[in-house]
């Protein structure tokens, strides 16, 4: 069987890093600052390693007030000065999943540096960020990034109660299939809708999300592999194609 493209991909020592910093990852739309310089050095290394096969993850300052699309009835993004944009291979597989997936890796790093973003789907300005794109390259997001005005943002965090995520009692499961979902539910999603759903059977959980090749759906993916990252764990498709299973050894399974 084919291995997913993210399974093997990232070292436990960076899955380790991310999943401590997931209580502190908000979306941050107001800005101090921007990174010092060697905070800026280390998130152009990171960008490289956190970036799937087919994915590049380019980070720039240019025209940075401008881009962002003010939108009626919603916070407005104020000191931006540093983005970065996700830029993904036309026709590689699972694509917007890929970029999900990439784009979340950076905003843990950015977290684990005490910085913060929040990823811009829609209302961005397509002009300033398509000339960072390269040959057979789409810019599928952008993630607006500095240090951010209250750094205790996630206190503010709002998320749905685990259980209407799942789709049996969670409090059922074993220990780590329930901290896998637990860290589902603190990944951020467009509109904080959590389109997502899990259920546990056997030694398996199963994830879905209301699009499966989405941007969501990666990010949510990218918390789930973070949270098994101790365990022996294998990734494959559902037979209908629209869900993620991830079966553990049961020897493997913590006590």
């Amino acid at each position: 069987m084919d291995m997913l493209p993210w399974e093997g991909f990232y070292q436990t020592p960076q899955l380790d890093r991310w999943f401590s910093v997931m209580p502190r990852r908000f979306s941050c739309r107001i800005f101090s600052g921007p990174p010092d310089l060697s905070q800026t050095a280390a998130l152009e290394y990171a960008a490289q390693r956190s970036a799937l096969k087919g994915v590049r993850i380019v980070t720039s300052g240019k025209d940075a007030g401008d881009l962002v699309i003010p939108l009626p009835l919603f916070p407005k993004f104020e000191g931006v000065s540093r983005y970065a944009a996700v830029l993904v291979q036309k026709g590689i597989p699972m694509e917007n999943l890929a970029a999900g997936i990439s784009g979340e890796a950076f905003a843990l790093e950015l977290a684990a540096m005490g910085l913060a973003g929040c990823w811009i789907v829609g209302n961005y300005r397509r002009s300033i960020v398509s000339p960072l794109a390269g040959e057979g390259e789409t810019v599928k997001a952008v993630i607006p990034f500095g240090v951010p005005k209250d750094p205790e943002g996630a206190r503010h965090r709002k998320r749905k109660p685990l259980a209407e995520l799942c789709r049996d009692d969670p409090a059922k499961w074993p220990l780590w299939a329930y901290q896998a979902a637990e860290a589902v539910r603190s990944a951020p999603s467009a509109m904080n809708r959590q389109p997502w759903k899990l259920s546990y059977t056997g030694n398996t959980l199963c994830f879905t999300g209301s699009r499966f090749d989405s941007i969501d759906s990666g990010i949510a993916t990218l918390h789930l592999e973070c949270a098994a990252r101790a365990l022996s764990r294998e990734w494959r498709l559902s037979r209908d194609g629209k869900s993620l299973l991830m079966q553990v050894r049961e020897s493997d399974e913590p006590v």
